[in-house]
């Protein structure tokens, strides 16, 4: 009973911590495309669509950074005018190799 109680606390605290990093990586991410976009936003509505979230339940964790139903064609997918207004995917990777590091050294805890 003792060792199943230990392996629940660190369960809980793992994913909790988990939970902290993916949801500081997607902030990061939000906070990376709103500054780091190659086009003018004249009217500020693609850069304030901009928004990120993350879930957690037991089984998983999902973060997310995306634009509202008007913007997300142009800043996600972006496959027409040569990916020129394409944000999403390169906010999602930006800074990717720190996130793993930090989940890394959450695991080896």
């Amino acid at each position: 009973m003792e060792v199943n109680a230990k392996l629940k606390g660190w369960e809980l605290i793992t994913h909790k911590m988990l939970e902290q990093a993916m949801d500081s990586h997607i902030k990061g991410s939000e906070n990376f495309a709103k500054a780091n976009h190659r086009w003018q936003d004249q009217t500020g509505a693609a850069t304030g669509a901009l928004s990120s979230q993350t879930e957690s339940n037991p089984a998983k964790i999902e973060s997310a950074v995306y634009g509202d139903i008007d913007t997300n064609l142009y800043l996600d997918q972006a496959w027409f005018f040569q990916g020129r207004y394409k944000i999403i995917e390169r906010a999602r990777s930006n800074n990717i190799t720190a996130l793993w590091a930090r989940v890394r050294a959450i695991m080896k805890a």
